[in-house]
Order: C-alpha cells, then structure tokens, then sequence
C-alpha cells in the first residue's frame, strides 16, 4: 500500500511540474516572439522607442487573453472527459491539497521531517513524514518560504497548521478506507476495462491523436492516464457493488425535469461544418480558410450539396463529422460564445451563415428544438437524448447518494487513530498578530 501511494504522489509531482515549467516556457516563448515581430515591424514604420514599448505591451496581453480564452475552452471539453474519466478515487488527494499546487515533493532538503505516524486506519499506517511533505510543497511551491508569509497564508484561507494537519490526514485515510474497501469487496479492474474506458475517452475528445495532445496539457501520458483511470474504475465497481442504483422511470425524469425546467426549456440540437483556423495562422491561411467555408456554404445554399454531404465533404471537426456534423444538444454540454449565439437565434431547421470563432469558420444547422409553455405533461414531450441525459442525471445522484451513506457508516466502523501533532514540524508556525488580508475573498485556497 505505501509503495502504491508513494509511486502516487511522485507520478503527480512529476507531472505538474512538467507542466508547468512547459507552460511557463511557450507562453513566454510565444509572448516575446509575437512581440519581437510587432516590434520590428513598427520600427520599420518609424515609431518612437516610448510607441515600440506601448506596442509590446498591448501585444503580450492580447496574447495573454487569448491563451487564456483557449484553455478556458479546452477544459470545458477535455478536462470534463479528463475529470469523468479519472474519477473520484483518483482525485481526492487533488481536491485536498494536490491540484492546487500542493504537489507533494519528496525533495525535503530544505526542512526537517520528524517521523512517526501521523494516523493508523484499520492497523495501516499514514506516516507523519507523508503529511509533512504534502503540506510543504504547497508552502515551498507557493513562495511562502518566510514564516510570516506562511502564516499569512493559512490565515486568509482560515486554516492553522492543526486544521491543514487535520484536513490532509483526512483526505489521505479516505482514500486509504476506499482501497481497503475494494480489497474487501474483491473489486477486479481488467486490462480490457481500462482499454474500453481509454477508446471512449478517445472517442469523445475527437480521436486517439487529439485526446493524447490534450492530455499533454494535463501532465498525463497514455500510461500514466490509464493508471488512473485503474483507480477511477476501481471506484465506480465498489459503487456499484454497495450502492446499486436502478433505472429512473419516466414519471421520476419528468418531474426531474419539471423542478429543473428553466435549466432544460428552449433547449437547442444543432450539426456544425466546422473549417478550422489555426490560433497561429498568417492572415493569408485565414482568409483562405473563410474562402473554403463560404464556398461550402454556397454550394450548400445552392442545393449542390446537402448539409450532410458538405459535412463529410468539408468539415475539419472528425468527432462530429463521424456523426453527421452532429454536436447535440446545447443544454446538455457546452459550445463557445460565438456558436452559443448564432445557434440561439435559429429555428428548428434553419442553418446559419458563416460564424467565425477560436476554432474556425463554423456553419450551423439547428435540427431539434425542445419547449414546453408550462411543464412537461408526458414523456414522448422529450426528446430521447435529453431523456437518457436525464435519467442517467438522476441515477448518478441515486447512486452518489446511496455510496456517501455507505461511506459514512463504513467510515464509522473504521478503527482511525489520529495522532497528535508533533510541535516541531516544519509547517507550525505561529498565527499571533495575523489578521486576514484585504484581497483574501480574492483567492482560491489550496485546500477546501
């Protein structure tokens, strides 16, 4: 079990600190050259040295909202397959000190480290040092090396050292119960579970080649990806063997739907034809692009092509062009603004005209519309996606529902011993004469 754990938390060191340093690099990269090319090219227009300055700066941030704009949308998509995928096994750690730059490093030169334990759960050992360095990494990573920052820190978060103490055992002996508890139940992930979970994931990101290249941005290789999602898999079989849920009837779905019917009105199925623009492209790759999109739009408009033949014919998009140009239903997942928008103002039916956006051209056809004036009074009112959306919507919370019970009671059975923090580690600091900060409310605290 220790072994596992520490191959764990090295993996994901490992991980975000390539990273991060990888994103630090290009963006900088990206951000002088773009700026060196303005720069020049000002230079050769005759501007002043105090007019080259004004012109980086605006440069550098335009880029800085652009980039930020692109992984904004490649996590809306991505991380959402990424975060369903690894599941909630894998993620506790995350959620409690991992993610948020509290990555645990092994590298301890720099503070002492007390040994001992820190808790037993069911006769197993958590050790003190475990703690310790997952607490310092999120001190050491964060800057905080001077012990009025650290304790600055922990203030604006309304944490002490005892509380963060207290909050990372209890994360760590969860996920220690939840391990136990898949021994006990004799949960079995195959080689073939997880290559069908990898194929979905693929599947869903728009192919094998661009789902590996998102998950790049994540610190996560093919094999490190498939290890999680062992322990994601493992978790989702334990549900299911102590919490198994059944399939919502139709009279449950429709007065789901009805307690949530502002979140599921007006709701909108589209296909696109999607050209895409490289975020890199010369203007000249761009105005080729929009050219290739009005010609396809055109011959659509025409009657030479159906939309479902330009479809297979012109689209860049191969996760919807495998389904006609099919991309669903707008309630139920999520599309950038410019799409959101031009797909808001069509009819079932109707197509847009060419709709420009990060990506590319698009050119959207609206193929369902769902609206009901009051309530839904039957169940052939819904369309069948949002049906199966729905039901699967209420069997998760059935089932989450059902496993936090079991949890909790196993939980309870558990022989947990928590044991006193020693004084001397390198996180206690003292809190007298600490108030919290004025940009506080402001902050994103590592742990929660």
């Amino acid at each position: 079990m220790a072994s596992k754990k520490n191959h764990y938390q090295q993996s994901q060191a490992d991980k975000a600190k390539a990273v991060e340093t990888k994103e630090k690099k290009k963006a900088a990269e990206a951000a002088e050259a773009e700026a060196k090319q303005a720069a020049e090219k000002a230079a050769e227009e005759n501007k002043t040295p105090e007019q080259l300055k004004e012109e980086k700066a605006k440069l550098k941030a335009k880029l800085k909202a652009q980039k930020k704009l692109q992984r904004k949308s490649r996590v809306s998509r991505v991380g959402l397959i990424i975060a369903v995928a690894i599941g909630c096994a894998a993620m506790v750690l995350s959620v409690c000190g991992i993610a948020c730059s509290g990555i645990v490093n092994n590298n301890n030169s720099e503070y002492h480290l007390t040994g001992g334990v820190a808790a037993t759960v069911n006769g197993e050992n958590l050790t003190e040092d475990t703690i310790t360095k997952q607490i310092m990494s999120t001190r050491t990573s964060g800057g905080y090396k001077k012990d009025k920052k650290w304790a600055q820190y922990l203030v604006d978060q309304g944490l002490t050292p005892k509380s963060l103490r207290k909050q990372i055992i209890d994360s760590y002996t969860q996920q220690m119960l939840i391990e136990q508890a898949e021994s006990e139940y004799k949960i079995k992930v195959t080689n073939d579970d997880v290559e069908k979970a990898w194929k979905d994931a693929c599947k869903s990101a728009g192919g094998e080649k661009a789902f590996e290249s998102q998950l790049k941005m994540y610190g996560y290789t093919e094999d490190t990806y498939k290890s999680s999602l062992q322990s994601s898999l493992a978790q989702q079989k334990l549900k299911k063997k102590v919490a198994p849920s059944t399939k919502p009837t139709d009279k449950e779905i429709v007065k789901y739907l009805n307690e949530n019917i502002k979140t599921y009105n007006d709701a909108r199925r589209s296909s696109q034809i999607l050209i895409k623009v490289d975020s890199k492209a010369s203007d000249k790759d761009k105005a080729k692009a929009k050219e290739k999109a009005r010609e396809c739009l055109d011959k659509i408009n025409s009657g030479e092509l159906t939309f479902e033949k330009a479809v297979k014919k012109y689209s860049d998009d191969t996760a919807s062009a495998a389904e006609k140009g099919d991309v669903g239903w707008d309630k139920l997942t999520s599309f950038v603004q410019e799409y959101q928008t031009a797909l808001s103002n069509l009819n079932d039916g109707q197509m847009s005209g060419l709709v420009e956006s990060q990506y590319g051209y698009h050119i959207i056809k609206c193929t369902g519309y769902f609206h009901v004036d009051d309530k839904v009074t039957d169940i052939n009112q819904v369309p069948a996606a949002m049906k199966k959306y729905v039901s699967n919507v209420i069997k998760t919370q059935s089932e989450s529902t059902k496993y936090s019970k079991w949890l909790a009671k196993y939980t309870k059975k558990a022989k947990i011993k928590v044991n006193k923090m020693p004084s001397d580690v390198p996180y206690n600091v003292s809190l007298k004469g600490i108030t919290k900060s004025k940009t506080a409310n402001n902050q994103t605290p590592t742990v929660q």
